[in-house]
């Protein structure tokens, strides 16, 4: 990455959260996988939206979907994990809830079907700033009918491939401060701004959601054009 596009990334960062919120850089480190909040904040489930509050508990109605899996998974930071959540269910099923488990809100994903057996997967996203750790997801699903299917609880062993300050294809902010700073946004999530030195693609993290810039190292308009959008996020 060249040292045009790193100055470019911390001064029109800096100016656009300071000019439109009053925020201060600071550099929160990697984010540790056994604070169930804080990594809850930075995971993404495509498509997923997030929950204040706590997932659904099992109904206990005969009705209800039946739900296996749970197996273990190894990952590494930057990369995407998946859920795999065998069912039964008599109607089918509307929504899924996944939470890191202790966290205080949590993942709804609305992806309806009216197949009575099958397979769900879930792609989860981990952030390149995950330190290594494990965690587990509690999972659960909810049939046409509303009636809530028993939970399966997944073990997550995650490792961070890198050092802070270096380390792997992809580096963020949060970790290297030659990339340039990240934020602590007004609304309490971090804005985190990452490249992948190989392809040189780049991308904002804000509270979990992530907003794509494009090729940073081709284009140099790519930051430009989505850090207005990675700010509106942060306030």
């Amino acid at each position: 990455m060249t040292k045009t596009v790193v100055c470019l990334v911390s001064v029109t960062f800096a100016f656009l959260l300071l000019g439109a919120c009053g925020g201060s850089d600071s550099d929160p480190g990697l984010v540790d996988p056994t604070n169930p909040n804080a990594l809850s904040q930075v995971l993404v489930i495509p498509g997923a939206q997030r929950v204040d509050g706590q997932p659904p508990q099992s109904s206990g109605d005969p009705d209800a979907p039946v739900i296996t899996g749970g197996a273990d998974l190894e990952t590494i930071s930057g990369e995407q994990t998946v859920i795999e959540v065998g069912y039964d269910s008599p109607t089918g099923y509307v929504d899924c809830y996944v939470q890191v488990i202790g966290a205080d809100d949590y993942f709804l994903v609305s992806v309806p079907s009216s197949a009575t057996t099958g397979t769900i997967r879930i792609p989860v996203e981990i952030p390149s700033n995950v330190a290594s750790g494990a965690f587990d997801f509690y999972t659960c699903i909810a049939g046409e009918n509303g009636a809530v299917s028993n939970p399966i609880r997944t073990g997550v062993d995650v490792t961070f491939p890198g050092v802070p300050g270096g380390g792997g294809d992809v580096i963020c902010a949060s970790s290297d401060s030659s990339v340039g700073s990240a934020f602590d946004c007004p609304n309490g999530s971090t804005l985190d701004f990452c490249i992948d030195v190989n392809s040189g693609s780049c991308y904002y993290t804000v509270g979990g959601r992530q907003v794509d810039c494009g090729n940073c190292q081709t284009n140099p308009d790519a930051i430009s054009g989505c850090v207005q959008r990675a700010v509106e996020l942060c306030i």
